[in-house]
């Protein structure tokens, strides 16, 4: 069977055959945004397909020009497997294949192309499919490479935004509204800093990571957690460096990970402050008692449970107001 698709007919044809999928998950697309995994169900986190493959224009003058978002590749990479996605140079290919069902479109994958453009596209189902499936995997999948030094591109990708130009285009209106994804299947952590970063030190590590300036760094991270948490990962960051007073906590999403050589430790993550507390010591340790978490604790990946506790501590604290960047 063949379908004609347009504008908000496509994401809602991707989001209901993500959901399906089962075996086959292949995307083709030169362009890649930010947040662009959206356009997807979040069933595809709890229930990945079997065979899962992404394939982009991944280079530094496509980075540069903010054609391709590294940290989307890493989102794929980090929440999938790591070979899941490939490079490859001169293809335009918007390609979308959910088991038995192609979908071949003029939208790539970002956020403004299924929001804003006029795109349309053509659903393929059964063996229409087949001839789609070959071509994936025989021009674009054999002839495409790993992507390497992600932490090059992560590095031009932030160089790159410090120097944006203002657009004189006027704002489209959006058409389709893509539906943010919930923190259901995200992990949680509870992090305790023992010791702050020297500013200095921070310095050093954001020079050489290019981290833009409105992230809050967490130094020397143990290797497990820093193995395991992913990019959009939460966490509760408990500052413990002081003795005495109340205890802040801070809710962070995950920017980023990096590894850079100090005498603070080598492991290091960039996050987002989302939400602050700020609480008496003794409720504190209450809480981490509750929680069967050890007080000195420093990194902690939280269960239902324990997640449930500290969300009812908090919720009946009030929240501190955001520093403003």
């Amino acid at each position: 069977m063949t379908k004609f698709l347009s504008c908000g007919e496509l994401y809602e044809t991707i989001q209901q055959k993500s959901i399906e999928a089962k075996e086959i998950l292949w995307i083709s697309s030169p362009y890649l945004g930010l947040d662009a995994h959206t356009i997807f169900s979040q069933e595809i986190l709890k229930n990945p397909p079997t065979d899962i493959r992404f394939v982009f224009r991944v280079d530094e003058a496509a980075v540069k020009e903010g054609k391709v978002n590294p940290y989307e590749i890493q989102y794929f990479i980090e929440h999938f497997k790591s070979g899941s996605v490939r490079s490859l140079d001169g293809f335009h290919s918007n390609i979308y294949i959910f088991d038995n069902a192609a979908l071949i479109t003029s939208a790539s994958l970002t956020k403004t192309a299924f929001e804003n453009n006029v795109e349309s596209g053509v659903l393929l189902e059964g063996t229409e499919t087949d001839v789609v499936k070959s071509f994936f995997d025989q021009s674009l999948w054999n002839h495409a490479k790993t992507v390497s030094d992600l932490k090059k591109l992560k590095q031009a990708w932030n160089m790159s935004q410090k120097i944006v130009k203002s657009s004189n285009l006027k704002k489209l209106k959006p058409h389709t509204i893509i539906k943010d994804w919930t923190n259901d299947y995200s992990c949680t952590w509870y992090i305790g800093i023992l010791n702050r970063i020297p500013a200095k030190t921070e310095r050093k590590i954001k020079k050489e990571t290019n981290w833009p300036p409105t992230v809050s760094l967490v130094g020397d991270i143990g290797y497990t957690c820093f193995k395991e948490i992913k990019r959009g990962d939460l966490a509760y960051i408990a500052d413990l460096s002081k003795k005495r007073g109340k205890i802040e906590i801070e809710l962070a999403r995950v920017f980023d990970k990096s590894k850079v050589e100090t005498d603070q430790g080598d492991l290091h993550l960039a996050i987002e402050q989302e939400h602050a507390y700020s609480l008496e010591r003794q409720q504190f340790y209450e809480m981490l008692s509750k929680a069967d978490i050890k007080s000195r604790s420093c990194e902690k990946s939280v269960n239902g449970d324990q997640l449930k506790i500290i969300v009812d501590t908090l919720a009946s604290i009030k929240r501190k107001r955001k520093p403003k960047p």
